[in-house]
Formats: C-alpha cells, sequence, structure tokens
C-alpha cells in the first residue's frame, strides 16, 4: 500500500526515479528541515574579537551602545556613524546589528548625561529599541591593525592601492601633479560635498601623500608629515594640524593640507570592514550602508 498522500507510481519509471518521487512526496508532506542556525549578537561579536588579529584592549570605546546582546541577528550593517537615516535603511533590509566605528549617542561616552530627556536623544533611543536593533562599536580595533584599515581603505578609493611607500605604510607616492589637481581627484573620488577645505597654495608640486582618515591629530602630523608634500585628512583641529601646516609656509618645505571631513574620510573603511566581516560570518547577510557628507557649501 502506498503511502498516505503518494499517488500511484507509473510502470515505466525506472528504480531511480521512482525513489526520487518517492523522496519529493514524502518532503512535501511535511518531513523534517535542517533548522537554521542561530546567531546572537554575542556569539558574532565574540568571533569578530577572536579573529580582529591585535589584543583586545582592558580601556577601549569598543563594545555595546545599545540593544540586547542576546538578540538573534538576521543581518549585519556597517556604518561610520549610526544616524537615525543608516539605521532606518539597515532596519529596512532586516539588518538589525549595527557596526558603527564612531559614537551613538553624540559623544565618547555614550552617557546621554543631560540629554537624557532631551527629544532629539529619545527620539533615536526610541527607534533603537522600537525595532529592537543592537549597536557595537569597532573603532579602536579596526583602525589598530595593521596596515591601517582606514588609511588604506581610503587609498583604494582614491585609486592608489598600489602605490604606498614601503617606508612609511600611510604614506604614498603618486604621479607627480598639483595641490588644485590633487584636491580636484579627490573631491570626485570621494563624492565631497561641502566638507572639503584646502591649506596651500594650488600650484604647488605634489608627489608623496600623506592619508590621515578619522582624527588628524598634531603627533601624527608632526612625526608624518615630514615624509610628504601634502596630508590627505580627515578631521583636524584648526589650532594644531592645521596652524602647524600654514606654517610650513615660512619654511623652505611648505606643505598642503587637503580636509575632507572625518566621516568621509572613514567611509570607505566600511565597506572594507563588510567585505572583512562576510570572511567571518556566513550565517547572515552583511552590508555597508554609506553615510553621506553631511555638508553642503554655496555655490
Amino acid at each position: 500500500m502506498l503511502p498516505s498522500g503518494m499517488t500511484k507510481i507509473p510502470r515505466d519509471l525506472s528504480r531511480r526515479e521512482f525513489v526520487a518521487v518517492g523522496g519529493a512526496v514524502l518532503l512535501s508532506a511535511g518531513a523534517p528541515r535542517l533548522a537554521r542556525l542561530e546567531l546572537t549578537a554575542q556569539q558574532a561579536i565574540e568571533r569578530i574579537r577572536a579573529r580582529v588579529g591585535v589584543p583586545w584592549r582592558d580601556t577601549t570605546v569598543d563594545g555595546f551602545k545599545a540593544g540586547d546582546p542576546a538578540t538573534v541577528v538576521t543581518g549585519i550593517a556597517t556604518v561610520v556613524m549610526a544616524t537615525l537615516p543608516a539605521l532606518r535603511q539597515a532596519a529596512a533590509a532586516g539588518r538589525n546589528l549595527i557596526v558603527t566605528f564612531e559614537p551613538t549617542f553624540y559623544s565618547g561616552n555614550e552617557d546621554p548625561g543631560s540629554r537624557a530627556s532631551d527629544p532629539v536623544y529619545l527620539a533615536k533611543k526610541a527607534f533603537i529599541d522600537e525595532h529592537r536593533l543592537v549597536v557595537w562599536r569597532f573603532s579602536d580595533h579596526w583602525g589598530a591593525r595593521v596596515p591601517n584599515e582606514f588609511a588604506s581603505a581610503l587609498a583604494g578609493a582614491l585609486g592608489w592601492a598600489d602605490l604606498r611607500t614601503a617606508d612609511n605604510l600611510l604614506v604614498y607616492a603618486i604621479p607627480s601633479t598639483t595641490l588644485g589637481a590633487l584636491t580636484e581627484h579627490v573631491r570626485a573620488r570621494l563624492g565631497v560635498k561641502g566638507s572639503l577645505r584646502v591649506v596651500g597654495t594650488p600650484g604647488m608640486q605634489i608627489r608623496r601623500v600623506l592619508l590621515s582618515p578619522g582624527t588628524t591629530d598634531m603627533p601624527g602630523t608632526v612625526k608624518n608629515l615630514s615624509q610628504a608634500d601634502v596630508i590627505v585628512s580627515g578631521e583636524p583641529r584648526e589650532w594644531e594640524a592645521v596652524e602647524y601646516v600654514l606654517d610650513t609656509a615660512s619654511t623652505n618645505q611648505p606643505k598642503g593640507m587637503i580636509a575632507v571631513g572625518r566621516l568621509v574620510s572613514e567611509e570607505p573603511g566600511v565597506r572594507a570592514c563588510a567585505a572583512w566581516l562576510r570572511t567571518l560570518i556566513t550565517e547572515v547577510p552583511v552590508e555597508a550602508i554609506a553615510t553621506v557628507d553631511p555638508y553642503w557649501r554655496i555655490a
């Protein structure tokens, strides 16, 4: 007697065809299927920590900033900063683990402080809670990898991936150009809108470029700019690195600076981080969500 639900098998079927038909019928009749293994946010982060390739610091800004680490991950989104537009895009795509480089709640330690009752803070927190998102910051350790991931990704976006110098991993030897032409190249390749600013004369000859994405601090500028003609900077302080570059005009080796903005300078690193995460986490989709230049400029 045939199993319930199985139709009579024609006589001209081969043994192999009979087995295939019978198996298909059993599956369609509700045979048990293998369940997809679930991955929690905590498990995903433990995997990242184990594979990041640098010692995990006792004191770090990296860690969970919002949401429940026990949440089952449906997808991962890497972002420069967990802005509300980025969070909305991630939630709409089913990416509930947000890996961000920059703070989410407007301060380095994420403590709301006097903003605890502020409607802007509350609106973002409410969106995260409502959509059961988990926000995890990954800045110190991603930036500590060697070569520097932020600088390498920025170089790739500028078309200089193969031009890194051997004596300094942050300096790139590019075809000779002028500061003015280089500025236009940077603007076009990075899609800069309003955050781009330049120090130096447009006709200055450029052959070696120092890349300083993210925060451009004074120690790094002094240490590395002597080996380059210009620094492509993320976010420099005007009374530190900017003033230092300005004062080189009075020396026999004047330097230039192209400041593109912190978010723009780190944006390529978002895509690089997503690509790396895909090699570690295969259970769920991973995508980079762009954070556009927040500034605009009067024409």
